[in-house]
C-alpha cells in the first residue's frame, strides 16, 4: 500500500467526498463536486469567493452534518480551558460512530493493522480516533488543545489563525457561517459572511489541481464564551479541497499513526504533496496535520516533472508481436453513468492476428478488466466497453494500461484531468 493516501481519497470520493474543479470546468452531470477559484496574489478582491460553488447530494451530507454541530464547542483561545457538556459529548459520539466506519477509515485502519501486524477491532478502532483527534493535552504552556479543534475548526495565537485546515469549514464561514452556529444568532451583528480573501500563495502550477489550495486571508473568528468577534490573519494557509471530514481524518490518522510509519509524502491526483504533521509531546495526539503542495507528477513513470494540462504520448512497452498491440483511444467522460459507458479502443499493429486470453485493461489504482480477444486482428480497432465492475477512468486522469496474464506490460498510456473535463470527448492516443 504504497500509494496509501491515494487509496484513501478514492475511497473518500467514492463515499461523501466531492470532486474538486477549477471554476472554469463544466460539472455537467456531476452531482458531488466544489469548484474552486483562486486568483493571484497581486489580485487582492477582499470579497472573492475561492470555493465558489457546492453541490452535496442529500446522501453524502451525515458526516458534513454533524460534524458542523462540532464547531462551536471550542473555545477559540488556544489558551482557554474547555468545557465539555453532556450535549457536546453526545454530539462528538454521533460524529465519531458515523465516521470510523466510512470507507476511507476501513482503508486507513486496514493499512495500520498491516503496518504494525495486530487486528484492530472497531472498538480499538473507536479508541485511536478519540486518543488522536479528541483528547485533549498541554503543550507550550496551553492547557487543553486537541487535533480535531486545530485542524478541523481552527484557533487563536495572538492576532494569528492557527491550524484551520477544513476546506468544508472555510467554506461555510465564508458567506454561509450562520450554518457554523447552528441557525442561531449567538453573537449579536456577527456577519454570515467572516473570510477576507487575500490572494493565492501558491504558484500558479498548482491552479491545475484543485484538490487543494494555499491563501491568504483573515477570518472574523466568533469567540462565543466571550460573545466577541475576533479579526484574525492567516498569512499562508492550506488545505485539501474536496474530501470529507473523515476523509481528512482518515489521511491524518494514517501520517500520525507512529508505529505505521506512513511516507511523509503523499501523490493524489497526479501531484505530490508534503504531509505536513507535528505531534503532542508524548506523541498520542495530533497537534496539526496539513498539506503542502510541492509539484506536478508524471502519472506513468512517476517523475516530477509532468504538467498536467498536455497531452501524454502512449509509452509502448514489449516487443515482437505482442508489442504490436496499443491502446489508441478511450472515452473516459461520457455522457450519463461512467459505468458501462466508457470505453477503451486497442488496435493491433502487427502484420498478423495473435490471441490476447487473460490480457487485461488496468487503471491508475490497479482494478482491471478482462481483455480476452481470441483473435486480434490487424488493423482493426476493438472497443472494449467497461461495465464498472473492473477498471475505471478517473475524470481526475490517470493511466490506462493493458497487460498479459503475468502482469507483464504491454502497452501504457496516460490522460490529464484537463483532457478528460470535455464530456463525451474520446481522448486519442498518438
Amino acid at each position: 500500500m504504497a500509494d496509501i493516501y491515494q487509496k484513501i481519497w478514492t475511497a473518500d470520493q467514492e463515499h461523501n467526498g466531492l470532486e474538486a474543479l477549477r471554476s472554469t470546468w463544466d460539472p455537467g452531470d456531476r452531482t458531488a463536486y466544489v469548484k474552486v477559484d483562486t486568483t493571484p496574489a497581486e489580485a487582492r478582491n477582499p470579497d472573492h469567493r475561492v470555493l465558489s460553488d457546492l453541490s452535496i447530494p442529500n446522501d453524502r451530507r451525515e458526516t458534513y452534518d454533524l460534524c458542523t454541530k462540532l464547531f462551536n464547542n471550542y473555545a477559540l483561545p488556544e489558551r482557554a480551558r474547555e468545557v465539555d457538556t453532556p450535549e457536546e459529548r453526545t454530539e462528538r459520539h454521533e460524529f465519531i460512530e458515523a465516521i470510523r466506519e466510512t470507507p476511507p477509515m476501513q482503508v486507513a485502519r486496514e493499512y495500520i493493522a498491516e503496518r504494525v501486524g495486530v487486528t484492530i477491532t472497531s472498538d480499538r478502532w473507536h479508541n485511536l480516533l478519540i486518543e488522536q483527534w479528541f483528547r485533549t493535552f498541554e503543550m507550550g504552556g496551553d492547557p487543553e488543545l486537541s487535533g480535531f479543534e486545530h485542524v478541523i475548526v481552527g484557533e487563536q495565537e495572538g492576532a494569528k489563525v492557527q491550524g484551520y485546515h477544513f476546506w468544508y469549514k472555510y467554506y461555510l464561514d465564508d458567506g454561509f457561517a450562520r450554518e457554523v452556529d447552528g441557525g442561531d444568532v449567538l453573537i449579536p451583528g456577527l456577519s454570515d459572511d467572516r473570510i477576507v480573501y487575500g490572494g493565492s500563495k501558491a504558484d500558479s502550477s498548482q491552479d491545475e489541481y484543485p484538490e487543494s489550495v494555499t491563501i491568504e486571508y483573515r477570518w472574523f473568528a466568533p469567540d462565543y464564551d466571550a460573545g466577541a468577534v475576533r479579526p484574525l490573519y492567516k498569512r499562508i494557509g492550506g488545505f485539501f479541497v474536496g474530501c470529507s471530514v473523515e476523509g481528512l481524518m482518515a489521511l491524518g490518522t494514517v501520517r500520525a499513526h507512529v508505529g505505521a510509519n506512513a511516507p511523509k509524502t503523499a501523490v493524489i491526483e497526479g501531484a505530490r504533496y508534503e504531509m505536513k504533521l507535528f505531534r503532542s509531546a508524548n506523541e498520542r495526539h495530533i497537534r496539526t496535520f496539513y498539506p503542502i503542495f510541492q509539484r506536478a507528477v508524471d502519472p506513468v513513470t512517476g517523475s516530477d516533472d509532468a504538467v498536467r494540462s498536455t497531452p501524454t504520448a502512449p509509452r509502448p512497452v514489449g516487443a515482437g508481436e505482442e508489442g504490436d498491440v496499443r491502446i489508441i483511444a478511450a472515452l473516459v467522460n461520457p455522457d450519463g453513468d461512467d459505468p458501462g459507458s466508457e470505453t477503451v479502443t486497442v488496435v493491433n499493429a502487427g502484420p498478423t492476428s495473435l490471441s490476447t486470453e487473460g490480457w487485461k485493461i488496468v487503471d491508475k489504482n490497479g482494478k482491471a478488466s478482462h481483455f480476452d480477444v481470441s483473435a486480434l486482428q490487424p488493423g482493426t480497432p476493438h472497443v472494449l466497453r467497461l461495465d464498472g465492475r473492473g477498471a475505471q477512468l478517473s475524470n481526475n486522469g490517470g493511466t490506462i494500461s493493458l497487460q498479459r496474464p503475468d502482469g507483464e506490460m504491454v502497452h501504457v498510456v496516460a490522460y490529464s484531468r484537463a483532457q478528460a473535463s470535455r464530456q463525451n470527448a474520446t481522448v486519442i492516443f498518438q
